[in-house]
């Protein structure tokens, strides 16, 4: 059950409900500026990715270094730019979203991947490409506050003018820092949809996604505790 089993973490403020060391043993994806816990905790995922075109230009250097160190144990790394030319990382091709009704099946799809619409739902479609029939969600929340403090807007980004005390959309404050540019969240108008289409998807193509997060709005997916997924309930 465990190679089979892949937990996609989300970063909303219900992650910081999970035993970290009880996914040890598990296979994990994380996401985006969470480097920045794992760094304190020395705890690292099994995989790690960015699918946010912004994003991923904002972290240019640390998404580097992360995959310069070999000592972390990140197995793979996923990515919108190339930033290291070696085989941990593989760089991923968004098709735009609703382009076609196609769910990746196999790695070959990482050259014509079909956005899923957020990290999260990008990741568990990784997880499918690798061959992952269960997909466990936590963190995955899906309740943003669409404009935190210490955020402003230029164009079509948010810009941090200064690190927020206090970051209602993540599991940790300083998830956010001064000088960090990422999209606005649209949480209701374009992440509840596509994840939604997701469910449509992986119902179709006998994938099992559950969601274990213990704080979400999103209700297409069959809801569980994460410790009964994973068979650690005494």
């Amino acid at each position: 059950m465990k190679d089979k089993t892949l937990i996609v973490m989300g970063n909303g403020p219900s992650l910081g409900d999970v035993d970290f060391e009880a996914l040890r043993d598990f296979d994990t994806f994380g996401l985006n500026a969470a480097y920045r816990a794992y760094e304190r905790m020395n705890w690292y995922p099994t995989y790690f990715g960015c699918f946010d075109y912004i994003v991923n230009d904002s972290h240019k250097e640390q998404f580097t270094k992360l995959i310069e160190d070999k000592t972390n144990g990140i197995k793979k790394f996923f990515f919108l730019r190339q930033f290291v030319d070696t085989p941990r990382q593989q760089k991923i091709w968004l098709l735009p979203y609703g382009k076609h009704n196609h769910l990746p099946q196999d790695t070959a799809d990482f050259y014509y991947f079909n956005d899923g619409g957020s990290s999260g739902a990008n990741a568990s479609q990784i997880g499918i490409c690798l061959g992952y029939k269960k997909i466990i969600l936590v963190g995955v929340d899906c309740n943003y506050v669409e404009f935190v403090e210490g955020s402003k807007q230029e164009g079509v980004k948010l810009v941090m003018d200064k690190t927020p005390e206090k970051n209602p959309n993540y599991w940790f404050d300083d998830y956010q820092q001064e000088g960090d540019e990422y999209n606005i969240p649209r949480g209701a108008e374009f992440h509840a949809p596509t994840w939604e289409l997701l469910s449509k998807k992986a119902a179709a193509a006998g994938i099992d996604i559950v969601n274990c997060s213990t704080n979400t709005t999103l209700t297409c997916f069959r809801r569980s505790a994460l410790e009964k997924e994973l068979g650690l309930q005494q």
